[in-house]
């Protein structure tokens, strides 16, 4: 079968409940962050938020996206680890459900991964990540015919923090590469940049066409606390850049030397979670489908600021899935 896009990271499962800021202050976790620990760690602050509600539902960078895109009609492949627990089992089934091909649960020692996801009034999200069995994710993992049937493959920088996740993200992009398959990579989060950082350059000017990153990625990228020096700095290092700026929208840029801004929608936002990666599902989205840089910035605009009206990093069942119907409401507003 020919995919779309096929995607490649950690496969987690989120367990997610809101705070107030002084309960985040009690954890001494980096505001809208991402903290690795083990699952110690993680009982122990569930423990102390034992009166709080929690949702669970599936997540992880890369496979936000490449389930949004299943979401929107797009043919989708993930390439990512669960255990045959109860978690890995919902998490399979969640990919199944949007008709993402996905290779399900191993058996194995290391259980499914999780991120505790703690989200306070202000929408932000502070994630305490345990990465279970993902972490045992490996270059024989990766399938050359599903890669080779592909259109665009997605990496995410989360699988840069292991020696085995990171060469398994390479083999991805050097198989595209390989089979002239536009190779696109999102940083994930600050904290892989800052730890990464030479290691991430070099990858993006040798591989990457299409990068995604917000401007806090973008500032600590490009070692400056300017953000359209950022931008341009960045542009040069790739084809086409989506440079994501929350309810501000998305600066953009492409190959031609096209650089432009597309103003994002004004929403209640509950839960910034799975914002950028909904943005990338859906501007590869429109990648896939001919659309242009402009229209490309709509559509992942559109799902950013779905998605953050609810809790999760699903989009909302309401959603529009017509590209065109988006593309065109948003457009005559205009």
């Amino acid at each position: 079968m020919n995919y779309d896009v096929v995607g490649i990271g950690n496969a987690l499962v989120d367990i997610q409940t809101q705070v107030t800021d002084e309960q985040l202050a009690e954890f001494n976790f980096p505001k809208g962050g991402m903290t690795l620990s083990g699952p110690a760690e993680q009982e122990e602050v569930l423990k102390k938020l034992k009166e709080h509600s929690v949702s669970i539902c599936s997540g992880g960078s890369a496979a936000n996206t490449i389930h949004g895109i299943g979401a929107l009609g797009g043919r989708s492949y993930y390439f990512g680890r669960v255990a045959n627990d109860e978690y890995g089992i919902h998490y399979s089934q969640d990919m199944t459900d949007c008709n993402v091909g996905f290779s399900g649960p191993d058996a194995d020692d290391n259980g499914t991964g999780t991120s505790v996801v703690l989200i306070t009034p202000d929408a932000q999200r502070t994630m305490i990540t345990n990465l279970g069995i993902s972490t045992a994710l490996h270059p024989e993992n990766v399938d050359e015919t599903i890669i080779d049937g592909s259109k665009v493959v997605y990496i995410e920088g989360y699988l840069w923090t292991g020696d085995e996740t990171r060469s398994a993200g390479r083999k991805v992009a050097e198989l595209a590469k390989k089979h002239n398959i536009q190779v696109s990579f999102t940083l994930s989060d600050v904290f892989v940049v800052n730890s990464f950082h030479q290691e991430i350059v070099d990858f993006i000017t040798s591989h990457v066409n299409i990068l995604f990153c917000n401007e806090v990625e973008g500032l600590a990228l490009a070692q400056t606390d300017n953000p359209e020096e950022a931008f341009h700095k960045i542009h040069e290092m790739c084809n086409t850049l989506f440079f994501t700026r929350g309810k501000d929208g998305v600066w953009a840029s492409d190959k031609k030397g096209t650089k432009i801004h597309v103003k994002g929608y004004e929403v209640n936002a509950i839960d910034t979670t799975g914002a950028g990666d909904l943005f990338a599902a859906g501007a590869l989205t429109g990648i896939v489908n001919n659309k242009n840089l402009e229209e490309c910035s709509i559509i992942g605009n559109y799902c950013a600021a779905q998605v953050v009206t609810h809790l999760g990093a699903r989009l909302p069942s309401h959603s529009h899935t017509d590209i065109d119907k988006i593309i065109k409401e948003f457009q005559e507003k205009e």
